[in-house]
């Protein structure tokens, strides 16, 4: 069988390169021909691109340019070329789609077209672009772990992604929250199919074949280290990492370093890593302090000792109840912490729960178990 995946896959973004990269990979696991649609919208397109100072459009920009040359030199492309590199290990297309014309011809070579994962579904990302949603004729359409990116849906944002819901064979889902907004859906459009929600696709390969694509190359500290992954730095994920330094007296290592841990020189910094060097950073981790999904998630999947933060209020909501359910998902929820409070209430150096393992295992047999039945293997 051979399978077409039509997801986010060209972006300087950990999450995204890593949950594509999975999820191509673990439809091979199964024996299947999968390759990524090399779809290329402009709004992730320029992700990838290196900011110059000709391209900046207001003084605030220039200045952030400026300041990311002083702090950050030779990073931004040195990144770039890490994630670019990293892509080319994946099994994608040969011909470059880039409107929705393009994807639904191509797309007829597959048996199947796989939708997933990541926030395909999510209108603040994609604004008008459907081509996620498959707005084309094809005999095979299912989605895998994508997500809404929020809690519920405007009516009329139901109304304008039903009929092509509707159109898919199988339909499955990363959260709870997004399970549930489509069974409300179906109350409205019965032919919607009942929803499956499965994990994340990062978890479909093991620690172990995670670290078969790692940097061994990158020089990280040999006697363990703790792990910073701040999408945004805040007060309370200091906190943390500074109380884990006191009990463990372990050095830290940034894997994305905010502006003021560069100029505070707080550990070793690796604002170039690209997806390779983020798994050879979580392969030898002792602890990790992050406030990202994708970084819960490694953690989780590499059962490392972790603690979990908010998101400022400006990012939080939606991103922040991705944290939460998660963590509830595999009982690890002692794990969030949200005060200073219960920073001092928890057991910063507790060893990684033996029964979050076995869930984890459970969780990636039922989700290769709904590839399986969706594609008819």
């Amino acid at each position: 069988m051979k399978v077409g995946i039509l997801t986010f896959h060209r972006a300087t973004n950990y999450g995204t390169a890593l949950q594509a990269f999975a999820t191509q990979k673990g439809l091979e696991k199964l024996g299947v021909d999968a390759q990524v649609i090399d779809y290329r919208p402009e709004y992730i397109e320029r992700t990838l691109r290196v900011r110059k100072l000709r391209d900046a459009k207001s003084a605030k920009e220039i200045a952030s340019i400026c300041v990311n040359a002083i702090l950050y030199p030779g990073m931004a492309k040195r990144k770039s070329d890490n994630f670019k590199r990293f892509f080319r290990q994946m099994e994608i297309s040969g011909k470059k789609c880039y409107d929705t014309k393009e994807v639904g011809e191509f797309a007829q070579k597959y048996d199947a077209v796989l939708s997933g994962s990541d926030q395909l579904f999510n209108k603040n990302i994609t604004g008008s672009d459907m081509t996620y949603f498959l707005p084309f004729e094809h005999r095979k359409k299912l989605s895998f772990a994508s997500s809404f990116g929020e809690r519920e849906l405007s009516l009329n944002r139901a109304q304008e992604i039903a009929p092509y819901l509707s159109q898919f064979d199988s339909l499955s889902v990363r959260e709870k929250t997004a399970q549930k907004i489509l069974s409300q859906m179906r109350e409205s459009y019965p032919q919607l199919k009942s929803a499956t929600s499965v994990l994340d696709p990062t978890f479909l390969l093991t620690k172990d074949e995670w670290n078969s694509y790692a940097d061994t190359t990158l020089k990280l500290p040999k006697d363990g280290y703790i792990l910073t992954y701040y999408m945004i730095e805040t007060e309370l994920l200091r906190s943390i990492t500074k109380a884990l330094q006191q009990k463990t007296g372990l050095k830290v290592v940034n894997l994305k370093p905010s502006k003021k841990q560069v100029i505070m020189r707080s550990g070793k910094n690796l604002a170039f890593a690209g997806p390779a060097q983020f798994i050879e950073c979580y392969k030898n981790a002792s602890f990790v302090v992050t406030n990202s999904f994708h970084g819960t998630a490694f953690a989780i999947n590499y059962g490392i000792p972790f603690f979990t933060s908010t998101l400022p209020q400006s990012m939080a909501g939606e991103v922040n109840s991705r944290l939460t359910d998660i963590c509830k998902l595999f009982d690890l929820s002692h794990r969030w912490i949200d005060s200073e409070r219960k920073l001092k209430d928890t057991d910063l150096t507790k060893p990684f729960e033996k029964d979050a393992k076995k869930i984890v295992e459970n969780l990636r047999e039922h989700s290769f178990d709904y590839l399986k039945d969706a594609l008819n293997i």
